[in-house]
């Protein structure tokens, strides 16, 4: 390990995960080989135990999250708080669902959860097409494209008792709120929020450090092995928030630049903002000067290509797919974006 604390963008190595729901998306988007393994997601920063992500490239070259958190905690996260158990607060994936996700909910932090750690994450919509179906065969006509959808959130009024009743099975779809979404939509799905990620959405994942996933209905499905996953019907029921509202879609509402103004070098856009994390859309139209003003920040490249510089560690490309860690007490650094711009997903942590 280096003496001297990161002051550079930190760059990571990738973990794809094979998934009965994955597709071949993610490995063209990302340039990578997956053969005709189904990949579901990419963990593209991680601190969780076993899946830590190691740095590539720069000084810290090949040291993983953990390593850099436990000697360097206050350079690494400056105003930003450590999960309960000490790890990195933030996982960042992209996700595939080129099936159905399972119905699913998360925990939240205390004593519901096993190691105390919840899990509150927001989903950023990169491709929400499902396929043609084909060919109506009580008509011979061609069934259109049509945009993907999750499900979010309970109808309202929720009914408990018969909630419990139909978890199980597919009637549990009846009580579960769907909702339609396009590119460059945003939701936050906060613990205890009963949700699954619908086939033909493509998805950037930000979300506490934690891979605690109750299943509550799962297709009536075999896994990658054939054999019928695991579900948590009762652990799922416990913790859902039967008052927590469905989410919604937010999009990013950048203000308006007059036709003889100049253009500013980025603008910044809010999208979501809760206890753990706030996220905003930045789009880079010429060399832009950054600050992480002492909280730790990640860059997700959604679209275009660049260069960021920093004193420390030069220059180094982005391009589709980075996500890059930059450091709460890195200081000033600068992107530069491509000649087809840049766009970028930032998270800070809280």
């Amino acid at each position: 390990m280096c003496p001297s604390a990161p002051k550079e963008p930190l760059f990571f190595k990738r973990i794809a995960k094979p998934t009965v729901w994955g597709g071949r998306r993610l490995a063209q988007m990302l340039g990578f080989d997956a053969d005709a393994t189904p990949i579901g997601e990419t963990w593209e920063l991680s601190d969780y135990p076993g899946m830590e992500t190691a740095v590539r490239g720069g000084r810290f070259d090949g040291a993983s999250l953990q390593q850099l958190l436990s000697e360097f905690p206050d350079e690494l996260l400056g105003e930003s708080r450590p999960d309960p158990n000490g790890r990195f607060p933030l996982l960042v994936k992209f996700i595939d669902a080129d099936a159905d996700l399972s119905v699913q909910i998360h925990p939240p932090d205390g004593e519901l959860s096993p190691n105390g750690v919840g899990k509150t994450e927001a989903w950023y919509v990169l491709d929400s097409v499902r396929q043609s179906a084909g060919f109506d065969e009580t008509n011979g006509d061609v069934i259109p494209e049509r945009h993907g959808s999750v499900i979010a959130g309970l109808k309202a009024p929720a009914n408990r008792l018969q909630l419990e009743a139909d978890a199980a099975s597919s009637k549990v779809l009846q009580h579960l709120q769907e909702i339609e979404v396009n590119a460059g939509d945003c939701l936050l799905i906060e613990a205890g929020t009963t949700h699954a990620i619908r086939s033909g959405v493509l998805l950037c994942e930000v979300q506490q450090t934690s891979d605690l996933t109750y299943r509550m209905y799962d297709w009536d499905r075999g896994g990658l092995d054939g054999q019928p996953r695991t579900t948590h019907v009762a652990e799922a029921l416990a913790v859902v928030n039967y008052k927590a509202p469905a989410p919604k879609p937010i999009r990013a509402e950048f203000p308006a630049v007059a036709v003889d103004a100049v253009q500013p070098a980025a603008q910044v856009a809010s999208l979501t903002n809760c206890e753990y994390f706030r996220l905003h859309l930045v789009r880079v139209h010429a060399k832009a000067d950054h600050h992480p003003h002492g909280f730790a920040r990640i860059l997700c490249v959604l679209k275009g290509s660049g260069v960021i510089h920093s004193e420390a560690g030069g220059e180094r490309n982005l391009q589709l797919g980075d996500v890059v860690l930059i450091p709460a007490r890195m200081g000033e650094f600068t992107v530069h974006p491509g000649v087809n711009g840049l766009e970028l997903l930032e998270a800070v942590a809280l």
